[in-house]
């Protein structure tokens, strides 16, 4: 957003971060010289905002495309789905198996899910598959992201998911390096040269209201930044608990997860390979895990076998987030004991917490709109303004391209760069 408006030399913009860097859920934390990411795993192949601002950067020439294994645990076993013999065995009839691949057809050739925006995903599965597909596939792929019933997920959200088949089309990583990293820096870097003033390690304690405006931007440290225009990009509720008034039933029905994330480095060999794990029983502490290095081979250490334990909650009132380090790893490590056999035995563990990491995408969810409805200059982007597609890095910068080109719009001036992002081809 701070980019798209500094381009068009009628804004001197500030940016206000609390961490040490720009980036937010697609940074990345450091270990022994090498990068790790705290949030987003991998580029994917339809990301078209990212791809953009990785040739911004002119860092996509050195992104590599990798296809690789989903492996969905079930009854203690493991699946390949795009293994036609897995498929075959996968506890589903032969029937429902047919239904469910006409139904990923059909979702591959809808782009545009707003018509169901306020049907359930249960509406979805049944009329589109049957309820055996839901039951043995979706059903727990709900309770893994979510913690709640298809019943209560948005048909909209789902069907995007289908639609962009995240496990099947190949995705990217850039090797002797973190993507995220390279990322943040490039887009960091871009920012700066177009003007804006950066300010991290920096604090908001409050925002000054008058006359139905945000006067100024109060910091923690006592200094007072007078605004014309404020974009939140902060959760909802962090926004309504400093401006309550603005608290508009749209915008209070925003619920977001929490996600608990351990990476454990070991010099064992993990087996079978894979990239992504699904531990669809719903009997472990861990809703998924990543090998990192099955799809970066340079992630890490050599011998490294970086596996990265996630887990999805629907509030981070739950008390598996409330519970210590050593009991989040200890809960993992069984988890691993009990699927792959033996014990990992990390020489390294890196834990770390998001309180509030998505929205809830629940039946009939709507993207508030880009401006206030209570204060005159204040405009909203985020993750919960990207609303049904797959929520990921391109997503969240892609609502700042869009909010910046509604203030453009509102000053008389021609949009930015929102349409060149959503159309790239690389």
């Amino acid at each position: 957003m701070a980019w798209g408006l500094a381009r068009a030399n009628d804004f001197d913009v500030t940016v206000i971060e609390r961490g040490p860097a720009l980036g937010g859920l697609a940074g990345s934390f450091e270990r022994d010289g090498h990068f790790y990411p705290l949030g987003y795993h991998h580029i994917l192949h339809r990301d078209r905002t990212l791809l953009y601002f990785l040739d911004r950067i002119g860092a996509l020439p050195n992104v590599s495309w990798r296809r690789i294994r989903m492996l969905f645990r079930i009854r203690d076993r493991l699946f390949n789905l795009a293994n036609p013999l897995d498929f075959l065995a996968f506890p589903m009839s032969f029937a429902d198996k047919a239904r469910f691949v006409l139904m990923m057809a059909r979702a591959f050739g809808k782009s545009d899910w707003s018509d169901w925006q306020d049907r359930s995903a249960v509406e979805l599965l049944d009329s589109w598959s049957s309820p055996g597909v839901r039951q043995a596939l979706f059903e727990p792929l709900t309770r893994l992201k979510f913690e709640l019933p298809c019943e209560e997920v948005s048909g909209a959200w789902l069907g995007a998911r289908l639609h962009h088949r995240e496990g099947s089309a190949p995705l990217g990583y850039i090797p002797g390096a973190n993507w995220t990293k390279i990322l943040c820096e490039g887009v960091t870097r871009l920012v700066a040269e177009a003007g804006v003033t950066i300010r991290t390690r920096t604090a908001v304690a409050g925002l000054s209201r008058a006359n139905g405006r945000i006067q100024s931007v109060d910091l923690a440290d006592g200094e007072r930044i007078e605004a014309d225009l404020v974009v939140s990009s902060i959760p909802t509720e962090v926004y309504m608990g400093m401006v309550p008034e603005d608290q508009t039933e749209q915008l209070a029905s925003i619920r977001y997860t929490a996600l608990v994330s351990v990476i454990a480095a070991s010099r064992k060999k993990v087996s079978p390979d894979f990239y992504w794990m699904n531990l669809a029983s719903l009997d472990r502490a861990a809703c998924g895990v990543f090998l990192l290095n099955s799809l970066n081979p340079s992630i890490g250490a050599p011998g490294d076998s970086c596996v990265n334990f996630v887990t999805h909650l629907n509030s981070r009132s739950r008390p598996f987030f409330a519970k210590s380090d050593d009991e989040l790893i200890a809960a993992y490590l069984e988890d691993f004991r009990a699927i792959f056999g033996f014990d990992l035995d990390p020489h390294w563990t890196n834990v770390a917490r998001v309180p509030m990491y998505s929205p809830v995408f629940n039946r009939g969810y709507r993207n508030p709109p880009p401006r206030s409805s209570t204060l005159a200059n204040v405009y909203f982007a985020g993750n919960y303004r990207t609303f049904p597609s797959v929520v990921s890095t391109g997503t969240a910068l892609l609502s700042g391209l869009e909010t910046a080109d509604v203030i453009l719009r509102s000053h008389g001036l021609p949009p930015g760069e929102a349409a060149a992002a959503r159309g790239f081809r690389s």
